[in-house]
C-alpha cells in the first residue's frame, strides 16, 4: 500500500490534469461545434479565432503581393511567399476578383483583430455576406471604370493597353466582373444608373461589413459648412481633411474595440475677477409655457436631431447673456439598434462657454471607455427564457434585448391568452434558470404589448459623468438646473432638469450610490452653471458628506451640520419664497425666468415707486436645497422641519427654490405622507425590503437591485420608473472640480441667513435695537395694519431691514395682540385696524393723516 502523502499528491496531479483536460474539451467543442462556454474559455476560444484569422490574412495577402509569374510557367510557385499553397490561394483570388482580391486580406485583418481585443462581433453571418458583396462592388466599380476596352471574348492576351497582366490575367476587376459587368449589367442599367448601384451597394456592404455609421461624416461636414459661414479662421485644407477624418470614426471604433477618446483639448482660460456686467433681458415668460414645452428639454433629441442648430444660435443673439456659448466640437451620432443590440455612446468633449465666469474644463473629469458591459450570450440566455417559462405552460418568444450598462432588458412576447401575472409570479425560477443575482419583470412595458425581463450583466460598464455632459447644458434656457444622473438600461443618457421635478426624494441604504449621485448632482451644478444662475444651501447632519463643497462660491452659508440650525435655515428659506412672491406680484410675473427675462428697464416700468436702486434685485438666481440625511433633522425637530419642508415643495417652485431631500432610513416616520406626497420626483436605490421600496416608489423593485449606482427613477409628470445607472464621479475628479470653482474666488455668504440659523444678530447687521422702542416700530405697524398682511419680508422691503430685525418686529406685533399666531402655509390675521390701533395709542390726527 502506497503511503498517504503518495496517495495524495497522486490525486491532487490527476485533478489538475482533470481540469485541464475538462477546459481542453470545451475549447475544442465551442470551435467546433460552437457550445456554450464558461467566460474564461470563451475568452480564450475569441482570442485563438482572432489570431488564426490574422494569421491566414497576411498568409494571403503576402501570397498575393509576391505573386508575380504565370501559370505555366515552371518556378512559378517558388518565386511564391507563401508557397504552392498560397500561390494557388493568391491566383484564384485575383482571377475572380481582381484589384477586389487584396480587399479580402484587409478584411480577414480587421475582423482579426476585432476578435483578438476580445469585442463581440454581432450576427457574424451578416459581417460575412457584408465583406462578400463589398469585394464584389468593388471589382465590378473597377471594371466599369475601365470601360469596354475588356469583354469576355478577350481572354488571357499579355499586355493589351496594359490592362491584361500575369498576375490580373482577365483585368483588375477579375473574371467575374469581366462577364458580367460590359455583357449583363450594362445593358441592363445603363453605364450612368450602374454607377450609382454600385456605389450605393458599396457603401450598404461596407456599413454591414465593418459597422460603420455615415451620420458622423454628415454632421462633420455640416459642421465645417457652417463653420466656414462664420469665418471662424479655418484654412479649406484643414477642414477638408477634418472632415474625411470624421468619415471613418465609425470604421476606427470598430477596429480599435473602444470608445472613441476626446481629439479636443480646450486649455481652461484664466479665471476673470470681473463681476458680471449685463443682465439677461427677453420677453416675459409664462408658467403654463414652461409646463407645456416638454420636448425643448428631451435629451435624446440632442443626438438625434440637430436641425434646429441654426435656429438656437439665432436665440442666443437675440438674449444677451454674460456667458457667451462657443460652439463645442462634433459629436458622433447614436448607432442602429437592431434586435439584439448593446446599447453605447461616444461622445466628444464640448467646449464650456466663455464669459467673466470660466467653467470647469471637462478634462477634470475621468474619460469614458476601457470597461464596457458584457452580457451572456443573448441567444443562450433567450433560450432559457423561453424554456423555463415553457415548463411552466407560458408559451413565450423572446423578440429583442438591449445591453446596458448594468443590466441586459429582453423583450419578449407571450401567447394570446396568457395573464400577465403568470409572467410576474416566475420571478425566482427565471433567477434560478439564469444563475443570476436577480431580475425585474416589466409587464407590460409601457406603451408596449411585450414584458420585459432585466437581467444583471456579468460585467458592468461605468458610466462616467464626462460622456453624459453635451455643449447645449450650458444654456441656460435649454435647462436652467440640468443633472446629469446617468444611463438607463438601453443606453441613453439619462438628463433631467431640476427645476422641472421640481424636487427630488432620494433613498437607499448604505453603499447603494446614494451620496454619489447627490455628490453627480452638485457636480452637474457646479459644471454648467455659476453663483450668478445658481445659489445653494447644504445640509449635512452627518458632518462629513458634503464638507468637500464647503468653499464653493455657490453656497449661500456654510455648510449646516446642526440640525436645529436647519430648521431656522429652512424657515427663512420659507420668508425668502414668500418675498419673492411679493415681488413677483409687483412686477406681473408667474415665475422666476419670467422676472429675470424682463430687464432693468421693464423691472422699473412695472414696479414703479416701488422700484428701489438700491434694493430692487435685477436678477434672482435659483435656490438648491440638499438635505443629505433627513432621519437626523426629523429626529430632532420634526414638526418643524416637515412643516418647512412641506410649504416649500407646495408653493417654491415658481420663484426658483428647489429640494432635494436624500435618506438611508426610507421608513414612514421619516418619510412622512406628507412629505412624499410633494415631491413627486424620487430616486430609489438599492433596499432592504418590498416595504422600503413601497416607501419610496409607491411600487416594489428597489429591494431587487444590484447596488453601485443601480436606481429606479421615476421622471418628472409621469408615474414611469425607469432603470438607471449612476453616473460615477471618484473622489479625485469631484476635488479637481472643487479646486477649480473655489480658484480665486471666495465664497459670500449671506450674513442675514446666517444670523437666522444661530438665532443671533450681530451688532450693524440689522440696524438698530427692535420692539416697541425701535424708532421704526410705529412705521412697521402702519405698513402691516395697511397693506393687513403680516409678512417680514414685506417689512424687509418696505423699511429696508434685515431679515433679523423684520422677524422681531413681527414677533413682537404677535406678543402686542396685533397679529394673529403663525398657521402653517396661511398668512398671520390680523387682529386690529389701523384707526383702532391709532387711537389706542393716542397718535395725533395730523401724524396719522401725515403717514397717509
Amino acid at each position: 500500500m502506497a503511503p498517504r502523502g503518495k496517495r495524495k499528491r497522486k490525486s491532487k496531479k490527476k485533478g489538475r490534469s482533470t481540469g485541464r483536460l475538462s477546459r481542453l474539451r470545451q475549447l475544442v467543442a465551442g470551435f467546433l461545434f460552437g457550445r456554450p462556454l464558461d467566460e474564461e474559455v470563451s475568452d480564450r476560444l475569441q482570442e485563438i479565432k482572432g489570431l488564426i484569422l490574422i494569421g491566414a490574412s497576411l498568409w494571403l495577402l503576402i501570397s498575393m503581393i509576391s505573386h508575380h509569374a504565370p501559370i505555366d510557367s515552371p518556378d512559378a510557385a517558388g518565386h511564391n511567399w507563401g508557397g504552392q499553397a498560397g500561390f494557388w490561394f493568391a491566383h484564384g483570388a485575383l482571377l475572380a476578383a481582381g484589384w477586389g482580391g487584396y480587399l479580402v486580406a484587409l478584411l480577414g485583418l480587421a475582423w482579426g483583430f476585432v476578435l483578438l481585443a476580445r469585442k463581440e462581433v454581432a450576427w457574424p453571418s451578416l459581417r460575412l455576406f457584408g465583406g462578400v458583396c463589398f469585394v464584389l462592388c468593388a471589382s465590378f466599380l473597377i471594371q466599369l471604370g475601365i470601360g469596354p476596352e475588356l469583354s469576355a471574348e478577350h481572354r488571357i492576351v499579355e499586355g493589351q493597353d496594359g490592362l491584361v497582366s500575369p498576375r490580373f490575367p482577365y483585368g483588375p476587376g477579375g473574371w467575374l466582373a469581366l462577364v458580367c459587368v460590359q455583357d449583363i449589367l450594362v445593358p441592363k442599367f445603363g453605364t450612368p444608373g450602374l454607377w450609382i448601384l454600385l456605389t450605393l451597394l458599396l457603401l450598404v456592404s461596407f456599413t454591414l461589413a465593418t459597422e460603420m455609421a455615415f451620420y458622423p461624416a454628415i454632421q462633420s461636414l455640416a459642421a465645417w459648412a457652417r463653420e466656414r459661414r462664420e469665418k471662424r479662421g479655418e484654412g479649406l485644407g484643414a477642414a477638408l481633411l477634418r472632415w474625411f477624418g470624421g468619415l471613418f470614426t465609425g470604421l476606427w471604433e470598430f477596429l480599435s474595440a473602444r470608445d472613441l477618446e476626446p481629439a479636443d483639448q480646450t486649455p481652461a482660460a484664466p479665471r476673470a475677477a470681473a463681476k458680471r456686467a449685463a443682465e439677461p433681458a427677453g420677453e416675459e415668460y409664462e408658467e403654463d409655457e414652461y409646463e407645456d414645452e416638454e420636448d425643448e428639454y428631451e435629451y435624446e433629441d440632442e443626438y438625434e436631431d440637430e436641425e434646429d442648430e441654426d435656429g438656437y444660435e439665432e436665440e442666443e443673439e437675440e438674449e444677451p447673456s454674460e456667458c457667451e456659448v462657443v460652439p463645442a466640437p462634433r459629436r458622433r451620432g447614436r448607432a442602429e439598434v437592431s434586435s439584439v443590440t448593446v446599447g453605447t455612446l461616444s461622445y466628444e468633449t464640448p467646449t464650456p462657454p466663455r464669459g467673466p465666469w470660466t467653467f470647469p474644463p471637462l478634462e477634470l473629469l475621468k474619460a469614458p471607455g476601457g470597461s464596457e458591459a458584457v452580457a451572456d450570450d443573448l441567444k443562450v440566455a433567450a433560450t432559457k427564457l423561453e424554456n423555463v417559462l415553457r415548463s411552466f405552460k407560458v408559451e413565450s418568444e423572446v423578440v429583442g434585448a438591449q445591453v446596458g450598462p448594468a443590466v441586459t432588458l429582453f423583450e419578449l412576447t407571450v401567447a394570446q391568452g396568457t395573464r400577465m401575472n403568470s409572467v410576474t409570479n416566475l420571478s425566482q425560477e427565471i433567477t434560478a434558470a439564469l444563475k443570476a443575482q436577480s431580475v425585474r419583470i416589466i409587464a407590460p412595458i409601457p406603451g408596449r404589448s411585450t414584458i420585459g425581463i432585466e437581467v444583471p450583466n456579468k460585467k458592468r460598464r461605468i458610466v462616467r459623468l464626462r460622456e453624459l455632459i453635451h455643449k447645449r447644458a450650458y444654456d441656460r434656457s435649454f435647462m436652467p438646473l440640468p443633472l446629469f444622473l446617468g444611463m438607463d438600461a438601453e443606453g441613453t443618457p439619462v438628463v433631467e432638469d431640476l427645476s422641472r421635478m421640481p424636487h427630488l426624494l432620494i433613498a437607499g441604504t448604505t453603499g447603494s450610490g446614494k451620496s454619489v449621485c447627490i455628490n453627480t448632482i452638485l457636480a452637474s451644478l457646479l459644471l454648467t452653471r455659476s453663483p450668478h444662475d445658481v445659489q445653494m444651501v447644504l445640509v449635512d447632519p452627518k458632518m462629513v458628506e458634503l464638507q468637500m463643497f464647503a468653499k464653493v462660491p455657490h453656497l449661500l452659508l456654510p455648510v449646516v451640520t446642526d440640525a436645529r440650525q436647519a430648521s431656522n435655515v429652512l424657515n427663512w428659506l420659507v420668508e425668502k419664497m414668500e418675498g419673492r412672491y411679493e415681488l413677483f406680484k409687483d412686477a406681473g410675473v408667474r415665475s422666476i425666468k419670467a422676472f429675470n427675462a424682463l430687464g432693468e428697464e421693464k423691472l422699473r416700468e412695472k414696479l414703479g415707486e416701488h422700484f428701489s436702486d438700491e434694493r430692487t434685485p435685477r436678477h434672482l438666481p435659483y435656490i438648491v436645497v440638499v438635505i443629505d440625511e433627513m432621519a437626523d433633522l426629523m429626529m430632532v425637530s420634526k414638526k418643524e422641519a416637515e412643516g418647512a419642508i412641506t410649504r416649500l415643495a407646495q408653493k417654491s417652485r415658481a420663484v426658483g427654490v428647489h429640494v432635494i431631500v436624500a435618506t438611508q432610513r426610507p421608513s414612514t416616520d421619516v418619510i412622512t405622507g406628507v412629505i412624499k406626497g410633494n415631491l413627486p420626483t424620487r430616486i430609489a436605490f438599492q433596499v432592504a425590503s418590498k416595504i422600503d421600496s413601497r416607501v419610496i416608489l409607491d411600487a416594489m423593485g428597489a429591494e431587487k437591485l444590484l447596488g453601485g449606482g443601480d436606481m429606479l427613477y421615476t421622471p418628472p409628470q409621469t408615474s414611469t420608473i425607469r432603470r438607471v445607472q449612476g453616473a460615477l464621479v471618484e473622489d479625485e475628479e469631484l476635488q479637481a472640480v472643487v479646486d477649480f470653482v473655489c480658484g480665486d474666488s471666495a465664497p459670500t455668504f449671506n450674513q442675514e441667513i446666517i444670523q437666522c440659523a444661530t438665532g443671533t444678530a450681530k451688532p450693524g447687521a440689522g440696524g438698530a435695537g427692535s420692539g416697541p422702542d425701535d424708532p421704526l416700530w410705529v412705521e412697521a405697524v402702519r405698513v402691516v395694519l395697511k397693506t393687513r398682511r403680516g409678512s417680514a419680508s414685506l417689512l424687509q422691503r418696505a423699511l429696508s431691514v434685515g431679515y433679523t430685525r423684520a422677524s422681531r418686529l413681527i414677533d413682537l406685533m404677535t406678543e402686542e395682540g396685533i397679529l394673529g399666531d403663525h398657521r402653517g402655509s396661511k398668512s398671520r390675521e390680523i387682529m386690529i385696524t389701523l384707526e383702532d390701533w391709532e387711537e389706542q395709542h393716542g397718535l395725533p390726527a395730523d401724524l396719522a393723516n401725515a403717514d397717509e
